[in-house]
């Protein structure tokens, strides 16, 4: 997936609270905001037609809703990799380390929070019967990644980086936007948003503690397939006393409260680990 990169000067003075280096000010920055809530607002609108059009076919749906996201996302300036990393040649396993990474973060989420759980009373576990559904679960959980992620974590620290504000109010704005973004669904409760928030929180964390969307992703992913498919009879079968550990509105009572602070204290490890620092590519 080739993205148009943010100018990487832009994107540390961004880092440091500074205008960008060509001497924006408010004015600009403004403009630079606006224009990263029209793009939000634009890609949110099209991923809603998408939805509708492709209804019958969740898993569909969420891919080409993928695909939307990431050529809307491309035109909005959002990273997938460091622009500095692009003709590092180690940048193959540098990427892969990230979504393993990624990955493991979303899974211990799900695996702390179940287990704290089963200690507590409130859950069950049995072992799962694995078949290949769980295969198209994982699919659909990392198209939904892939379009979420670009959608409510992409475009807020992309337009945060053009106008040259630190990437902190962007991490607030898109966690509260993963809340937000359930928070107006059917059914959805406050235990369900809090658990989106921090879900949120997470996945920024991680966009600014490995420099792109790659991490961000997979957690997201990683989270969303074990905390629903895999919760309910793929890997593990669960069965809650009350309330329970899901995905969307599913989310509800104390297991739903005990993810969303499992997920916001690796937040807080990701944000307190601070960003690396990769060398400039040799030339």
């Amino acid at each position: 997936m080739a993205h148009a990169p943010l100018n990487a000067a832009g994107v540390k003075a961004a880092e440091e609270g500074r205008p960008p280096p060509d001497g924006a000010g408010p004015q600009r920055r403004l403009i630079e905001l606006a224009l990263g809530a029209a793009w939000l607002v634009g890609l949110a609108a099209a991923l809603q037609i998408v939805a509708v059009l492709l209804s019958s076919s969740p898993l569909a749906a969420a891919l080409a809703g993928a695909v939307v996201a990431d050529v809307v996302a491309a035109r909005a300036g959002v990273l997938w990799i460091d622009p500095l990393e692009r003709e590092d040649p180690g940048r193959r396993a540098r990427a892969a380390r990230r979504v393993g990474l990624g990955a493991a973060l979303g899974a211990l989420a799900v695996l702390l929070t179940l287990g704290i759980s089963a200690a507590l009373g409130w859950a069950t576990v049995e072992a799962g019967a694995p078949s290949v559904s769980f295969g198209f679960a994982l699919a659909r959980a990392i198209a939904l990644a892939v379009r979420d992620e670009l959608l409510l974590t992409g475009i807020p620290f992309a337009a945060a980086a053009r106008a040259g504000l630190s990437p902190r109010p962007a991490l607030v704005f898109s966690a509260l936007a993963h809340g937000a973004a359930l928070g107006l669904a059917p059914g959805a409760s406050v235990s369900s948003f809090a658990l989106a928030t921090a879900l949120g929180a997470l996945a920024a964390a991680l966009f600014l503690r490995c420099r792109g969307m790659l991490a961000a992703v997979a957690v997201h992913a990683s989270f969303t397939a074990l905390a629903g498919a895999g919760l309910r009879g793929a890997l593990l079968d669960a069965t809650w006393a009350s309330g329970t550990l899901a995905v969307g509105t599913q989310a509800s009572g104390r297991p739903a409260w005990l993810g969303a602070a499992v997920l916001a204290i690796l937040a807080a490890l990701a944000l307190r680990a601070g960003t690396p620092r990769p060398d400039r590519p040799a030339r």
